[in-house]
């Protein structure tokens, strides 16, 4: 039997199930007729080509037995090594997720095709690489539709990111606490006066809120769905263009000093003692000829890559320091490491959580 992704209860337009290696996705009939005007366009195949999208291929209906009967098709993806969380990411990561999130918007408004939503979720990563991976989230694109993932984008995505650029204050706990992202009007009440009056953080923040707030009021919310305009699809892409140049410009306070940020040159290890270490993990991986290493205290990835130079396939790191992440994953971005660096503080461990704590 194929069990299903307990994770996978939320969309009815098709389920994850897992076997062994394999990946397979139902497609709904909700979702047929969407699926196959996607599929026509063209847009997933270019995004595969690109690393942007996780591979996938149709696949006999039966290889589900009787636990798809009403599927209209099923895809098979292959397994990532590894499945991670928003929570768990360092900001570079998540600001790579944000901005692939905006590379797929743009390409698939390109074939008069809209997502269905934004959250951080749909992306996960290979090695320092996100990679989106939910095929039914693409649907035809509306003429004069608005953006409707974007409150979501931004509580999952940039309020996380202006947490920490803006405030200096990492996303990981709070974001592990609530597992739809940063409220708008929590960041909102944080972000100095001065932060506010920026035109992206007032549009993207501070004009959120107001709308938010006043969505809750129904005369407001009718008066809003009465005065509302067509929005032009250039329009459109300029906004995605415009937040993709500003999320792409983020970066965290640069006077930020962290406690193990500095630690790969400044330990108290000697030279031979590093070399000794060095030279210890490269003989266990030689010999133990690993597909996956856990670097638990990575720091900055340099034992990390010295296992995969001795032949490990794949490395996860995991550390709590996010200066030591944010360098860690630039390292493997650079030097093309399969190698990725996760959040975690060993004493207060990532839980199961979510419904049914799952």
């Amino acid at each position: 039997m194929h069990q299903v992704d307990k994770g996978s209860f939320r969309d009815p337009r098709g389920h994850v199930y897992i076997a062994d290696d394999c990946v397979y996705r139902t497609v709904m009939p909700v979702a047929e007729e969407d699926y196959k005007f996607v599929l026509n366009s063209g847009l997933m195949e270019k995004l595969v080509g690109n690393g942007q999208l996780v591979d996938f291929k149709e696949v006999r209906l039966d290889v589900l037995g009787q636990q798809a009967p009403v599927a209209r098709y099923v895809l098979e993806h292959p397994r990532l090594p590894f499945i991670s969380h928003p929570y768990e990411w360092s900001f570079s990561a998540l600001k790579a997720a944000a901005l692939l999130h905006l590379d797929v918007i743009l390409a698939a408004l390109d074939h008069d095709i809209a997502l269905s939503d934004a959250t951080a979720y749909n992306i996960q990563f290979k090695g320092p690489h996100p990679i989106f991976i939910d095929h039914l989230s693409f649907r035809p694109y509306r003429e004069g539709e608005y953006w409707i993932g974007h409150r979501q984008f931004c509580e999952q995505f940039l309020n996380p990111l202006l947490l920490r650029a803006k405030l200096g204050i990492p996303h990981n706990a709070w974001y592990r606490g609530s597992l739809e992202g940063i409220p708008i009007q929590d960041l909102k009440a944080m972000l100095p006066l001065k932060s506010k009056l920026g035109w992206n953080v007032f549009t993207h923040v501070v004009l959120q809120g107001h709308f938010q707030k006043a969505s809750m009021d129904k005369k407001s919310r009718s008066a809003v769905s009465k005065n509302g305009a067509a929005l032009p699809k250039t329009a459109y892409q300029r906004m995605i263009t415009g937040l993709r140049s500003w999320v792409d410009s983020l970066s965290p306070p640069g006077s930020e000093k962290s406690v193990w940020g500095t630690y790969a040159e400044d330990n108290s290890y000697k030279s031979s003692e590093a070399q000794q270490k060095q030279a210890f993990i490269s003989r266990f991986v030689s010999e133990t000829n690993p597909n996956m290493v856990w670097d638990i205290g990575c720091n900055t990835g340099n034992f990390s890559k010295a296992a995969l130079d001795a032949g490990a396939k794949f490395v996860i790191g995991f550390d709590f320091d996010p200066l030591a992440l944010d360098i860690a994953f630039s390292r493997a971005q650079k030097e093309q490491l399969n190698f990725l660096a996760l959040f975690l503080d060993v004493a207060n461990p990532t839980s199961n959580q979510g419904w049914a704590e799952a």
